[in-house]
């Protein structure tokens, strides 16, 4: 799309016109927050187990709180991320402090009482066993005659 086109397209569309400042805020909190999605994660299966992998760099142990409720893992915890520095500024601070609270819904029938966790490296990762039924099977074919 050359500028021009661009140009075009932004005057004809409400969204692109230029707008107060309270507009432009209401506009863009939207697409800030979408972006702010804590702890990052990655969920991925075996025949018999979900793994739940989730990027919590510079968290104190005693900070997190892990549950399984049905088929929703939540992790909730709290961070700081840095202190405050005496007669010193940040150029950049784009690691957040604070609380934070991510809940997952797991793509599989779990068994929640079997879940394991661990901690290396900044990435957690949870380990829960699927449910008898949730796992797949084989199922034999039979040949009828007629």
């Amino acid at each position: 799309m050359t500028n021009v086109q661009r140009q075009q397209r932004d005057a004809q569309d409400p969204w692109f016109r230029p707008a107060t400042e309270a507009r432009r805020q209401a506009r863009s909190r939207p697409a800030r927050a979408g972006t702010r999605v804590f702890p990052s994660i990655i969920v991925s299966a075996t025949e018999d187990r979900l793994i739940v992998r989730a990027e919590i760099p510079g968290i104190d142990l005693e900070q997190l709180e892990l549950s399984i409720s049905g088929d929703v893992l939540t992790i909730q915890g709290f961070r700081l991320t840095g202190e405050d520095l005496e007669g010193g500024w940040y150029h950049r601070r784009e690691r957040e402090s604070g609380g934070f609270n991510r809940a997952v819904r797991l793509p599989a029938e779990v068994d929640g009482d079997k879940t394991e966790a661990s901690y290396q490296a900044g990435m957690l990762t949870v380990t829960v066993p699927l449910r008898q039924a949730a796992k797949p099977r084989q199922v034999p074919v039979r040949v009828s005659e007629g």
